[in-house]
C-alpha cells in the first residue's frame, strides 16, 4: 500500500512540477517598490499558468518577500488541477554582488485523473546562490518538496484494474521531491523578465516520469 500511495502522491506533485513552476524574481531590487505582481508560464509536460503577488517587509531593518501565488494547467484552463502556494523568502548572506537567498512555502494542490482525486498540503524549501545587481541576476537552485498529507479518493477504474481494496482518506507523507537547475533574469524599468530550468528527482534520486522542469516569468514592481 505504501508504494501506491507514494505513486499516487508522486502524479500529485508532477501535475505543477511540484514547487518548481513557482516565479523567481531579482531579491536584489527590495529596496525599491515594495509591491510585486507577475505571471508565470512552465512546462512540466503541460503548460501551466501562475500568477502571484509579493510585498517587501522590512523586519529590524531587513528585508522579506512575504508573497501568495495560484494556477492551473493551461490547457482547457482545468481548475480541477491547481496549485496554491503562501511563501517567505530573503537574502541568507550578501556579499556585494553574491548572495545566497532562501525561501520555506507551504503548498496546496489536487488533481483529478482516471487513477484518482487528490487533495495535497506540502512544503517546499528552496536555496538560491548566484549573483545579484538591480539589473540582472543568475544564480544556481536547489530544494525539497515535500507532501506531508494527501486525501485520496479512488475511482472506480482504479479499483477494477488496479486494487480492489483500496480505501479512500488521509495518508501521511506520501513522497518528496528534489529539485535543482539554474535561473536568471533582467529588469527592465519596473519590469523584470526570468526563467527557470532544472532537473526533478524523488526524495530517493529516482528520474520521474518527467525529469526536467521550466518556466518564464514576467512582472512589475509598484
Amino acid at each position: 500500500m505504501n508504494s501506491i500511495l507514494k505513486l499516487a502522491s508522486g502524479l500529485v506533485l508532477s501535475t505543477f512540477a511540484v514547487g518548481e513552476l513557482s516565479a523567481q524574481w531579482n531579491i536584489a531590487r527590495t529596496d525599491g517598490p515594495r509591491n510585486f505582481a507577475y505571471a508565470s508560464f512552465g512546462m512540466d509536460p503541460a503548460l501551466v499558468a501562475s500568477a502571484g503577488y509579493v510585498r517587501t517587509v522590512p523586519v529590524f531593518g531587513h528585508a522579506f518577500e512575504l508573497g501568495g501565488e495560484a494556477g492551473i494547467v493551461a490547457a482547457g484552463w482545468d481548475a480541477r488541477d491547481f496549485r496554491a502556494r503562501a511563501q517567505v523568502r530573503t537574502s541568507l548572506l550578501h556579499l556585494g554582488l553574491f548572495r545566497i537567498v532562501g525561501s520555506a512555502a507551504f503548498v496546496a494542490r489536487g488533481t483529478e485523473n482516471t487513477l484518482h482525486r487528490a487533495f495535497n498540503f506540502g512544503s517546499d524549501f528552496t536555496g538560491n546562490a548566484g549573483l545579484y545587481s538591480r539589473r540582472w541576476f543568475l544564480a544556481g537552485e536547489f530544494g525539497f518538496d515535500k507532501a506531508i498529507i494527501t486525501h485520496l479518493t479512488h475511482t472506480d477504474w482504479y479499483r477494477r484494474n488496479v486494487y480492489a481494496g483500496a480505501k479512500d482518506g488521509w495518508y501521511l507523507t506520501g513522497g518528496g521531491t528534489f529539485h535543482y537547475g539554474v535561473t536568471g533574469g533582467i529588469a527592465i524599468g519596473p519590469a523584470e523578465i526570468a526563467v527557470r530550468a532544472g532537473l526533478l528527482r524523488t526524495e530517493d534520486f529516482n528520474e520521474l516520469a518527467s525529469p526536467i522542469y521550466s518556466s518564464a516569468t514576467v512582472g512589475f514592481r509598484f
